[in-house]
């Protein structure tokens, strides 16, 4: 019998844009008011010279735009889940609102 491989949503670099579709109720840790990014993420904003992170949820019709180098400073490394994880408080984003889309579950 073939185990069902879970998809993991790290989102993509293209460009100096790191940009992650999401549903931001799953994706923040609300008691903290905080979004996590992993390792390789991090790495990849230096490694891109990235110079905007961008946090999508169509279902909500947001976009939360992040500047790395403030994320960088004010954020911490911590694990909360299985792995160590960088994690910022939301109120560095600037809110734009955008189209909303209807997006299908695919859990």
């Amino acid at each position: 019998m073939k185990k069902n491989k879970v998809k993991i949503n790290y989102g993509k670099f293209n460009g100096s844009i790191y940009a992650k579709y999401l549903d931001l109720n799953k994706a923040v840790l609300w008691k903290d008011r905080q979004l996590s990014i992993p390792k390789f993420v991090v790495i990849g904003l230096t490694a891109n010279s990235c110079t905007e992170m961008r946090f999508i949820d169509r279902s909500k019709g947001e976009m939360w735009i992040f500047n790395p180098d403030e994320v960088m400073a004010k954020g911490e490394w911590k694990q909360v889940g299985q792995e160590e994880q960088f994690y910022f408080p939301i109120e560095l984003a600037k809110k734009v609102e955008i189209e909303k889309v209807e997006v299908k579950d695919e859990n």
